[in-house]
């Protein structure tokens, strides 16, 4: 699942990529245009660039994943997305929720009711998209910008984990809606790319420059009214940003599920190498005990007395062993020394020749 992961990291890379040149392209048209119609009041006439003087609603949008094994992602995301909600009931501000990813939903009901956090559910959701495209970014920008331009709410802020590498992502605010007329860009707008090192994973991250507004000529004669145009690209340059924060809060949901399949496979080989290391001392200790057992066993073998009674002796025989036997069945004892052999036993004994070869085979030779 870590490769699986640092593949889907890849793919999320190249879609940043390939999002930025029209977005960077949007973006500088944008502000040209904006800065060829400066001091017309042109911000007042967009509904999307217009601000409020005062913020009574404000819409949050919440992007967390559909599915678990991420680590604690999903968890700081919602974390963060409670705090900010508990300032705004501090204002007295009621927040409408847009939640994007299963889990945001599952927390809701969970953790923030327990907080006593306030909200108003908008009942608009969806997936987090494992393969994000144009027109999935699409179908939420627009649902975004609805409530935006119906009045519903005043403001629109998105709350996702901003990837910082495969082992940091910080769960950010980040307004939407209005967009401000001169500072369009991300000021602290980057892209990163997933490398190996050594046969490890790296990410190499670049600032990238806000793009210069395109410089439109004076005699310049526009087809349509500047308001009408600015309205057809505005949605745009939204739904190009929406694409990058998807991209992003991906990309930090992959490196994540990467740290946590890591971990846990390293929990897993500690795990099994504590447990074999108790087996081997288990099944040792068992060896050792039936050595013990067979030893012990062996000893008392050797030094029990054989029921048929000790061995004859040198000085025993067949004849001298029955009236000993008769003797103490008799009297109950025995002598405590043999009977001292007699002298002319010896004497025969010491008469005897040796027995030699010569002795024994001299005649049959001769």
């Amino acid at each position: 699942m870590r490769l699986v992961a640092a593949a889907k990291v890849r793919r999320a890379q190249d879609g940043v990529a390939k999002s930025r040149p029209f977005s960077d392209e949007l973006q500088s048209m944008i502000k040209g245009i904006v800065k060829k119609l400066k001091g017309s009041g042109l911000e007042q006439e967009l509904p999307m660039l217009k601000v409020p003087e005062k913020v009574t609603n404000v819409g949050l949008v919440l992007v967390t994943s559909n599915r678990g094994l991420c680590g604690a992602y999903n968890t700081f995301v919602m974390k963060r997305a409670l705090k900010r909600t508990l300032e705004l009931n501090a204002q007295g501000i009621v927040p409408k929720l847009i939640c994007i990813g299963k889990k945001s939903l599952i927390q809701l009901r969970t953790r923030w009711e327990v907080a006593g956090a306030k909200y108003n559910n908008t009942g608009i959701w969806f997936g987090m998209p494992d393969s994000i495209t144009s027109a999935t970014a699409s179908e939420i920008s627009d649902s975004i910008r609805n409530i935006f331009l119906s009045g519903d709410v005043d403001k629109v802020e998105i709350i996702y984990a901003k990837f910082f590498s495969l082992v940091k992502n910080e769960p950010t605010v980040r307004s939407m809606l209005p967009l401000t007329p001169t500072g369009i860009e991300d000021p602290e707008d980057e892209t990163f790319r997933v490398t190996t090192e050594y046969g490890k994973l790296k990410v190499e991250r670049e600032k990238v420059k806000a793009p210069k507004a395109r410089e439109i000529e004076n005699d310049v004669i526009f087809d349509q009214e500047p308001a009408v145009i600015l309205n057809s690209m505005l949605p745009l340059y939204l739904n190009s940003q929406l694409v990058s924060i998807l991209y992003d809060a991906q990309a930090s949901e992959l490196s994540s599920r990467m740290t946590a399949m890591k971990a846990a496979t390293d929990n897993a080989g500690e795990l099994v190498k504590a447990l074999t290391s108790v087996f081997n001392k288990k099944r040792q200790a068992g060896i050792t005990a039936e050595i013990c057992e067979i030893s012990a066993g062996a000893s008392c073998i050797d030094t029990e007395m054989s029921p048929l009674g000790p061995d004859l002796g040198l000085e025993d025989n067949e004849d001298s062993v029955l009236p000993d036997l008769l003797q103490e069945l008799e009297f109950g004892s025995l002598p405590e020394f043999p009977p001292v052999i007699s002298d002319a036993l010896l004497a025969s004994e010491a008469t005897e020749p040796e027995m030699t070869f010569e002795n024994m085979y001299g005649e049959q030779m001769d």
